[in-house]
């Protein structure tokens, strides 16, 4: 299983070069399964609605909801990953054991942990410090 860090979606959702390595890379592989963690939702959601709250025009009212429809669209084609306790607990160990790593990229880590997947990330410097995690960059 690959599981998309937030990095690696918001690029394919831009559709840039980066997006396109990444979906062109997913296409090549036959019988792959896919997934993103309700953590990576939390935090796009989060940011479509940070924009919708700073939105003073109209047109930046309009486009701010335009965009928050698109990634409830973007999120129905996409396995989306729960934090389940045992997530948590893995959380946790995590936690003490990299405390000066992010809280979202630690339960991101405990997912794809947890699941023995592959996490999509251009993130290696926080990433690359946790023992165990197998991350590869498709956006190169």
């Amino acid at each position: 299983m690959y599981i998309f860090d937030t990095d690696h979606l918001s690029l394919i959702q831009r559709n840039g070069a980066e997006g396109k390595r990444i979906l062109g890379q997913l296409l090549s592989i036959k019988d792959i399964e896919v997934a993103t963690t309700v953590i990576t939702y939390e935090e796009q959601v989060k940011g479509r609605l940070l924009v919708l709250a700073k939105a003073k025009t109209l047109e930046q009212k309009i486009y701010a909801y335009e965009a928050l429809h698109q990634l409830a669209v973007d999120y129905q084609s996409i396995l989306i990953l729960p934090f389940t306790r045992t997530d948590a607990l893995e959380n946790q160990r995590l936690r003490s054991m990299y405390p000066r790593l992010g809280k979202m990229d630690l339960k991101i880590a405990s997912i794809a942990l947890i699941h023995d997947a592959i996490l999509l990330t251009r993130n290696k410097s926080d990433f690359g410090q946790i023992q165990g995690l197998k991350m590869e960059d498709w956006s190169a």
